[in-house]
């Protein structure tokens, strides 16, 4: 159990910022032997959960870890759903769109349909970003339940740009008018230069699933076009939420139809 721990801990030092590392700050960063982690990195070689650059020697994540994350991703029952109603209102609005998740105190991209502007707001699948900081995060930290947002304020709230909302109480604010309104929108506040919308996606237990997510540069979209923009999302997050439910009595009525 220990090893598989280290293993995952060192997985997790690779990051955007950082994506190759060799050995030596491996080991600074896990307070390992050397010996140590040459020996996980060739366990996780053999299964290419990492590789290595020729050139460099220094280390990489491998394939092998995508052919983790799409086992996972493809059982996420929003992607049986979402993806056409995402492109849709892609075509709608003409900027990009994605699909977002919680997962503990981050909001993490599940889908991405990007604009067809050549200036446009670009998602990575997988990429991560605080709750509290743009629209996206916002929708889904209004349906976390009232602990669990304590507990993401308690865990500090960065300040990313000037008109980040890093005072708890205003952020309350904010996210009880996002749950009222069905959607909410922010400018400026995890980018500068960038404007988003977002409403919350309901599971058929009306359980917080999802958020559909609307990105767009400064000065294309400002302000004016927040509300729209937000109103589109919610359309969107509705229409995604109804197929689920219907996908879902489908399902129940044909398990509980009774036999010949």
């Amino acid at each position: 159990m220990k090893t598989a721990r280290k293993a995952i801990h060192l997985l997790r030092q690779f990051t955007r910022a950082e994506p190759e590392l060799g050995v030596s700050e491996l080991s600074r960063r896990l307070g390992m032997d050397r010996a140590g982690v040459h020996r996980l990195l060739r366990a996780l070689l053999e299964e290419r959960f990492v590789e290595q650059d020729p050139g460099t020697r220094f280390y990489r994540l491998g394939l092998g870890v995508l052919d983790v994350a799409a086992v996972r991703i493809s059982q996420h029952g929003l992607l049986t759903i979402a993806p056409p109603h995402l492109e849709r209102l892609r075509d709608a609005v003409g900027e990009t769109v994605a699909l977002l998740v919680a997962d503990g105190q981050e909001a993490v991209c599940l889908a991405v349909v990007e604009s067809r502007q050549a200036v446009r707001v670009g998602y990575d699948i997988g990429e991560r970003m605080p709750l509290h900081a743009s629209a996206g995060g916002q929708a889904l930290l209004a349906h976390f339940a009232e602990a669990d947002r304590r507990a993401v304020y308690a865990a500090g709230l960065a300040r990313y740009t000037p008109r980040t909302l890093t005072d708890p109480e205003a952020l309350e604010a904010h996210l009880a008018r996002i749950r009222q309104d069905g959607a909410g929108s922010a400018e400026d506040s995890y980018y500068e230069g960038i404007v988003s919308a977002a409403a919350p996606v309901m599971d058929p237990k009306q359980r917080l699933a999802g958020a559909v997510s609307i990105a767009a540069p400064m000065p294309r979209r400002d302000a004016k076009d927040l509300p729209a923009l937000a109103a589109a999302a919610r359309r969107t997050a509705d229409a995604i939420a109804a197929d689920w439910a219907g996908l879902a009595s489908g399902a129940q009525r044909l398990a509980t139809k009774p036999g010949p």
